[in-house]
């Protein structure tokens, strides 16, 4: 397995995917997190000035409205770990370099496998890449005071990785299904990138308060970022009202609010959220797996 996860490894560094992916994931992540944050200061600020003119005064400018843009930034910018995973078995059945591998491979299951370890470690990388990224751009952009403490943009950050990784290996089992790199890469972006959140504003819509969309790939994926900014802030406005509880239907009209936008309509908690994507991740590597046991590779 060693020797298969690093003649896995030599491929990639050999090639320029990898970098070719990771610098526009580095753009769209600073930029995007750069333009949200300095959009959120802004509310942030007039939402606040909004509430002292009605003579509530509070310190709305005060909570951490900048982990909404760090979740957005880093939530578009999974699109390139998702491509590079999308690419990983497809291309090679594309051109049929995988017939070597499968043939001096113990078994195709073990080449695989060796596959899956190494795209998750990449996963990890790009993610890492990403989470760097969507941090400088959201210093760059939003007010010291609405910046989160350290330890919850540590969370936000992991989660954000977590993401990068499970999208990683999905569009590899997509792709191992596939076999056609443009068939994978067109199912993948036109859901991520389009058929995923209009189907989950329109579900969340028509049913309000239904956790429809968090049940949905794109939706759990999204879930693991932005569920955490939720939870944060709903406890810092906790603070700030000097409430000790809301009511249930306060509590759910905050949530579902605050997830949308962090591009999060209808997610679960953290845990949740990454348990469900973890599944929807599972299954298309599985099925991968079972498509790639008795394909031709002739």
């Amino acid at each position: 397995m060693g020797n298969l996860i690093k003649a896995e490894f030599r491929k990639i560094v050999t090639t320029r995917i990898w970098w070719a992916l990771a610098l526009p994931a580095v753009f769209l992540a600073v930029g995007w997190g750069w333009l949200s944050s300095e959009v959120f200061t802004d509310v942030s600020s007039g939402l606040n000035e909004f509430m002292n003119d009605a003579n509530v005064h509070t310190e709305l400018d005060k909570m951490s409205w900048a982990s909404l843009a760090l979740t957005r930034a880093m939530n578009f910018a999974t699109l390139f770990p998702m491509v590079f995973g999308g690419l990983a078995v497809a291309s090679e059945i594309n051109r049929r370099t995988i017939t070597t591998s499968f043939l001096t491979a113990p078994s195709r299951v073990s080449l695989l496998t060796a596959k899956a370890i190494t795209y998750a470690v990449w996963g990890a990388i790009f993610g890492a890449i990403v989470a760097l990224s969507a941090s400088l751009g959201v210093l760059i952009g939003a007010s010291s005071d609405i910046l989160p403490s350290a330890g919850d943009w540590i969370l936000i950050l992991l989660s954000g990785i977590l993401s990068c990784v499970l999208w990683t290996l999905l569009g590899m089992g997509l792709g191992a299904l596939l076999g056609s790199p443009v068939a994978t890469l067109l199912i993948l972006l036109l859901y991520a990138g389009l058929v995923g959140p209009v189907s989950e504003l329109i579900i969340t819509g028509a049913s309000e308060g239904s956790n429809i969309a968090g049940f949905l790939p794109n939706g759990s994926a999204n879930g693991l970022t932005g569920s955490t900014a939720a939870a944060l802030l709903f406890d810092q406005l906790q603070e700030i009202l000097n409430r000790s509880a809301f009511t249930d239907e306060q509590i759910d009209v905050f949530d579902q609010v605050v997830r949308a936008l962090a591009g999060a309509p209808g997610a679960f908690s953290l845990w949740l959220s990454g348990l469900i994507f973890l599944v929807w991740t599972a299954i298309f590597f599985v099925f991968g797996i079972m498509r790639n046991n008795n394909r031709d590779i002739t």
